[in-house]
C-alpha cells in the first residue's frame, strides 16, 4: 500500500482501545489529535491545519530524540516513510473558525503583539498566526490548543528537554520568560475556542 494510503487510512480508523501498545493503536492518531469542544476538551495539540513542515519535522524530533514522549516516539518510529504523508494529511483538514471566549490579560497581549525587545523577546503573532494562507510557514498555529500542553511545551524549551526549534530561538525565548508569563500565554491561546457553528460539524483530525 502506498504511504499516502496507508497514513489516511490510519488517520481515518475508528479509534481502539487494548492494552497493549500495538502498532495499529500508535499509528491511529486521531485517538488523541482531536480538534477542541467545548464539552470534550483534549489535553492533546490540534493538528488540523498546522504546516506539513512543521509536523513532519516534530515526527523526525521524536525519532531522533530532540522531544520526549514515550507514545509519540514509538508513534514517529512506527510512522516511518509514512510521516510526509501523514503531516500533509493534517496540514489539509479543516480547521474551526475561532473565537476568543475571555477577556485577555493586558500582559499577555503585550508580549503576543509587542514583546519585550529589552529582553531579546520578539512578539510572537510575528511567527506564530491563525492564518492557513501561507503554506510555506513552518511555526505553528497556537491560538485554539490546550493550555496545559502549551505551557508544557515552553517550559520543555526552557529546561532544554526540548531541541525541536530551529537554531534554539524557542528555547532562548522560553528562558527569558516567567512563569507567570508561561501560563498568561498558555491561557490566552486556550482561550480561542470553536464557534458555535463549527461545533455543531466538527470534523475530527
Amino acid at each position: 500500500m502506498r504511504p499516502l494510503l496507508t497514513a489516511f487510512v490510519l488517520l481515518t480508523a475508528v479509534p481502539q482501545t487494548v492494552a497493549a501498545q500495538s502498532a495499529d493503536v500508535l499509528l491511529n492518531c486521531s485517538n488523541c489529535h482531536t480538534l477542541q469542544s467545548d464539552s470534550v476538551p483534549s489535553p492533546y495539540p490540534v493538528l488540523n491545519g498546522q504546516p506539513a513542515r512543521y509536523i513532519e519535522r516534530q515526527l523526525q524530533a521524536y525519532r531522533n530524540g530532540l522531544r520526549a514522549h514515550p507514545q509519540m516516539q514509538q508513534t514517529a518510529t512506527a510512522l516511518g516513510e509514512g510521516a510526509g504523508a501523514m503531516a500533509r494529511l493534517y496540514a489539509d483538514a479543516p480547521v474551526p473558525d475561532l473565537q476568543l471566549r475571555a477577556e485577555p490579560s493586558s500582559q499577555a497581549l503585550s508580549l503576543i503583539e509587542d514583546g519585550d525587545w529589552s529582553r531579546g523577546l520578539p512578539p510572537c503573532a510575528s511567527c506564530h498566526g491563525m492564518s492557513k494562507d501561507d503554506e510555506m510557514r513552518i511555526a505553528p498555529r497556537l491560538h485554539g490548543q490546550p493550555g496545559g500542553y502549551l505551557a508544557a511545551q515552553l517550559r520543555a524549551y526552557a529546561d532544554g528537554s526540548r531541541r525541536s526549534d530551529p537554531m534554539g530561538r524557542m528555547r532562548a525565548f522560553s528562558q527569558r520568560l516567567s512563569s507567570e508569563e508561561i501560563g498568561t500565554l498558555a491561557d490566552y491561546y486556550e482561550a480561542w475556542r470553536p464557534s458555535v457553528e463549527t461545533q455543531e460539524d466538527r470534523p475530527d483530525g
